[in-house]
This record gives structure tokens, sequence and C-alpha cells, in this order.
């Protein structure tokens, strides 16, 4: 398997393959796709055509971070899925649903993803921004669980331009080499305890990431985990694009902490 530009095509196509952006997501798909192959004994040139392992792949990309055009999360590990989702307060559009939407951008419109293939809507939660901070995003379930890792997705600006260049036309429209505005700043995760009171097992006071992996000590026994954000780094509300909550289980790859 090889991966980056190893390609033979006109200057047409090759243009849209010679990006490090395109080669270094083509290099993430080779390594999941090998790494998955290897452990069902697949070799490359049957990868194809096993669709139960095709979509392996696909579920892994997409927990790892990658958009794929027409996919959505899937995982039945995933424990937020089940879960009752609430929040403090939300933006008609933004609603605290979307963090279980299975998507983790917004790609519908003139110049997104073809329409037969989309998903409309944000994919994301959207405080009030007239509630001010602290808000919250919650999950409950009927009965209690085993958690043991959390995985938050963030808005990072994605419809702004990032890239290196000396055109002031780009450069005006970017936010180079700080934090952007959306991204939540400071947040808790909180469980609730046997006694009904709020435990904070995870305390982040400065990311600037968009995807944030917490894998807990020791698992947690609750049945009620929320995310409590205090700031961003400079819009008046918060956004989550995507919870995944996970139980003490290994995934396809082995430890939890693949690819991470």
């Amino acid at each position: 398997m090889f991966a980056g530009r190893n390609i033979s095509a006109t200057h047409v196509g090759f243009s849209s393959t010679r990006v490090m952006a395109t080669c270094a997501v083509v290099g993430q798909g080779v390594g999941t796709a090998a790494a998955l192959g290897i452990r069902a004994d697949v070799l490359p040139v049957g990868i194809s055509d096993d669709a139960t392992l095709m979509n392996k792949v696909q579920q892994q990309l997409l927990r790892d971070g990658c958009y794929l055009i027409g996919h959505k999360n899937e995982d039945l590990s995933d424990l937020a899925r089940k879960a009752t989702v609430t929040a403090s307060s939300e933006q008609p559009g933004g609603e605290a649903i979307n963090v279980v939407s299975g998507q983790t951008r917004t790609v519908s419109g003139k110049r997104g993803a073809p329409a037969e293939r989309v998903h409309p809507g944000t994919h994301r939660w959207m405080s009030d921004p007239t509630a001010g901070f602290p808000v919250w995003i919650q999950f409950d379930w009927e009965k209690p669980l085993l958690i043991s890792r959390i995985e938050l997705t963030f808005d990072t600006g994605l419809h702004r331009h990032l890239t290196l260049s000396l055109h002031d036309g780009y450069t005006s429209k970017m936010k180079w080499g700080i934090p952007q505005p959306e991204t939540v700043a400071q947040y808790d995760v909180q469980i609730l305890d046997e006694e009904s009171k709020w435990q904070t097992i995870v305390q982040e006071s400065c990311n600037f990431q968009r995807r944030c992996v917490h894998q807990f000590g020791e698992s947690k026994t609750t049945s009620s985990l929320r995310v409590l954000v205090e700031a961003t780094h400079g819009l008046d509300h918060a956004r989550i694009c995507e919870a995944r909550i996970y139980g003490p289980v290994l995934t396809d790859l082995g430890s939890p902490g693949f690819g991470i």
C-alpha cells in the first residue's frame, strides 16, 4: 500500500493530489486500513471487497476526526448515542442533540458536499449567547453505566481560511498563530455521584484543539455526565460538534488510545 503522490496523472489530476493536507489524510486512511487489515488477516488487495472491514475502516477514521462524504458515526459502543441529551441553553439549529448527529461539520450548501449524499444541519450544539458562561450539555442514561473515556470535538472555525500564503486576500481572512475564537478554552467534565452531587473528573483550562480525548485512570459509574463550558477563545457562546462516551472496552485497533 502506498500513500502520497505515488501516481501517474495529467497536470490537472495531479493538481488535486499535490497539497500536503491531501497527502496527510491519504496517509491516515492507508495506515488505518493497513492496521485493521492486519488484525483481520486480510491482504490490501482484499480490503475493498470486504464490506464489513471497509465499514470498520470508515468508522475508525470518523472517530479519529476525519470527514467522509455520506458517512456518519454508527459506533454501537458509543454510549452518547444511547443517552438523553439536554443543555442549559441552545440556539435554533444548534440544539444539544446535534452532538450525536454522527457528523462533525457543516457541509451542506452551494459549495458543500453533493446534495444527494449530504446530511444537512449545523451538526453542533450552540448555547444561547444571552445565557453567558458557564453553560453545560448533559448526557443521561436510564441506569448507571461504567464510563472510562470521553472524546470531544470542538468548533475550530473550519469555515475560515487557514493556509500558508503571502497573498493579502488570504491572510486578511485568517486567524494565524492563535486559537480560533469559536473554540472552547475552558471546560470541566463532571459526573453525578451516588449522593446526586456533581463530581469533576476532568478540568481543562487552556484548550485550543479541535479534538480532545480524556481517558479516565479508573472507570466511573454514573447515570449522568455533563460537560461544563466556562470560556471560549472569544465567541460569546459555547460550541461542541460531537461528544463520544465509552465504557471500559477495547476498540478494533487494540487499546483505546490508538490513533490519538
